[in-house]
């Protein structure tokens, strides 16, 4: 690893230049760039050796849309599949870059990074891990047959070149400032083998600590440990039985009964009084979740016109959403990021809301003096989403707006919010860690998650300026006038900062909360 990358740039100042020393989540910087294997990894096993063996029967709060990395797009698709792939880097808690396939990555320049690659990966069906694979991924995402929805994370990547079966290039067609952070997010490296002879929705095939074994629809899903991993000690667990269970008191009693010991989710009503109970292990993270915000069709009337979403925004109260939909916890939703993100800024021209007058005003200037009605798509199994839209109504009737709530499960939620067959609804990102991981996702005119069908051609420009810089104090204030953009043309209103609760038996340990939010199954481990 050479001292000096980047037109003799000292490698700590090309890294600021590319933004990466300021992805610390949770107020430490990266590490060095040519981490070694082992670093960090198994840090959140807890001390001394973790017992081997075991099962661990975890509750997710649904069921995946498919097992495949490429083109997933439900969080507990996510929750299953990072157990089952690897990626080239990771996360860890701290937020620091770990290596994962790759040992040590070399910035050459700001538009070329060299990764060499670990020597020791067999896919699970026996295919031996190599750099034709690196190559095959991200040409594979970057395909428009693929349909992924992450490709725009990649699009800056001109070439992967093989240098050999332990050493790629990724040649860049400009300069990328959340490239690692992207790798880190959604690099899931798959096999062409295993991809082209079997449905990868449904037959995932990695190189991660667990390996695929059945899927009963409606049911579970189960993995078993890989024992040829190539991270000596890893995996402790033998098996993994994911079960999909509503986040209510069906939870709360599997879990004291044994039926499960590890849960993604309490109830939240039941939060303070769980995250105290002697029996469990709980644990959290400030800066480790999921914006939610409501999302507004503005291809569809009423919410083609921006007055009627400001409106909106004038009125609804989001300490009181917090308060009820959430029972007080997370944060009250400012932006993509939450206030412990070195990205947060903190701009709200709404916090002095909710102001009904104005809110009645600019219903009237939009033509709807008398008031309307909209329609609010639901999701009866996230709670909280569904309560946040009972919440909005109630808020909304003051200002003469009907809001009826039409509840739909997750999958039906899923394909009517894609295609752009709704009005208003609640929704979420999941993994947002740097700014561009939402914006040119969700915001971005053609976004493969811009289900508002929202378009801005100056906020496209300032998108596309902030991910093609390298130096994080620009891509901060890039990012102000983004927000600014997006808040006045308010095509979503953020309500909400939500942060994940693992609730689990006193004999699991090493589940940790990370901002990639993996579960990194890998360092967990059950006393039998």
């Amino acid at each position: 690893m050479t001292n000096n990358p980047g037109q003799g740039l000292p490698r700590r100042s090309f890294l600021q230049r590319a933004g990466l020393l300021g992805l610390a989540v949770a107020g430490g910087g990266i590490v060095s760039a040519c981490s070694p294997s082992g670093s960090k990894a198994g840090a959140a096993a807890g001390s001394g050796a973790p017992a081997a063996g075991g099962v661990l029967k975890a509750a997710l709060t649904g069921e995946p849309d498919s097992l495949d990395p490429a083109v997933s797009s439900v969080y507990t698709g996510a929750q299953v599949y990072d157990g089952i792939f690897s990626k080239l880097v990771d996360l860890g808690p701290d937020g620091q870059v770990v290596p994962r396939l790759a040992t040590k990555w070399t910035p050459t320049d700001e538009k070329t990074w060299t990764f060499d690659l670990v020597g020791n990966a067999y896919f699970h069906n026996g295919e031996k891990f190599t750099g034709d694979d690196v190559k095959y991924t991200f040409e594979r995402i970057l395909n428009p047959k693929t349909a992924s929805a992450y490709a725009p994370l990649y699009a800056p990547i001109d070439a992967v070149e093989v240098v050999s079966p332990t050493q790629v290039v990724f040649h860049l067609k400009t300069s990328f400032g959340p490239f690692l952070t992207n790798l880190a997010n959604n690099g899931e490296i798959v096999n062409q083998k295993a991809v082209e002879s079997k449905d990868p929705a449904r037959n995932p095939v990695g190189t991660g600590p667990f390996q695929f074994v059945e899927w009963v629809q409606g049911d579970h899903i189960t993995l078993k440990k890989w024992d040829k991993y190539f991270r000596s000690g890893r995996p402790y667990l033998d098996e993994i039985d994911f079960r999909f269970l509503l986040v209510d008191q069906s939870r709360v009693d599997a879990l004291s009964a044994g039926e499960i010991n590890w849960a993604d989710a309490v109830p939240l009503q039941q939060l303070a009084t769980l995250s105290k109970d002697p029996r469990f292990t709980y644990t959290s993270s400030p800066v480790a979740g999921i914006p939610d915000f409501l999302a507004m069709n503005v291809a569809k009337a009423p919410f083609d016109k921006k007055e009627v979403r400001q409106a909106i925004a004038w009125a609804i109260d989001r300490k009181v959403i917090r308060q009820i939909a959430y029972f007080g916890s997370g944060e009250v939703g400012v932006e993509e990021v939450p206030s412990g993100s070195p990205w947060f800024d903190g701009v709200d021209p709404y916090a002095s809301g909710p102001d009904l007058a104005k809110a009645k005003q600019l219903l009237a200037a939009a033509g709807y003096a008398d008031g309307l009605t909209i329609r609010y798509l639901g999701l009866p199994q996230y709670p909280e989403l569904l309560k946040t839209g009972e919440v909005v109504a109630d808020q909304l009737k003051q200002i003469g707006i009907t809001m009826q709530i039409e509840q739909v499960d997750v999958s039906v939620w899923f394909d009517r919010y894609s295609k752009g067959d709704y009005e208003i609804t609640s929704a979420y990102q999941e993994r947002t860690i740097d700014p561009d991981n939402f914006y040119s996702l969700v915001v971005k005119t053609g976004g493969s998650i811009n289900a508002m069908k929202y378009s801005n051609p100056k906020a496209d420009a300032l998108i596309d300026q902030a991910a093609a810089s390298t130096d994080t104090e620009t891509r901060k204030k890039l990012y102000a006038q983004i927000r600014a953009i997006v808040r006045d043309d308010c095509p979503l209103i953020f309500v909400h900062y939500e942060t994940l609760n693992y609730l689990m038996q006193k004999s699991v340990t090493g589940s940790v909360v990370n901002p990639t939010l993996e579960l990194n199954l890998e360092d967990v481990a059950v006393t039998r």
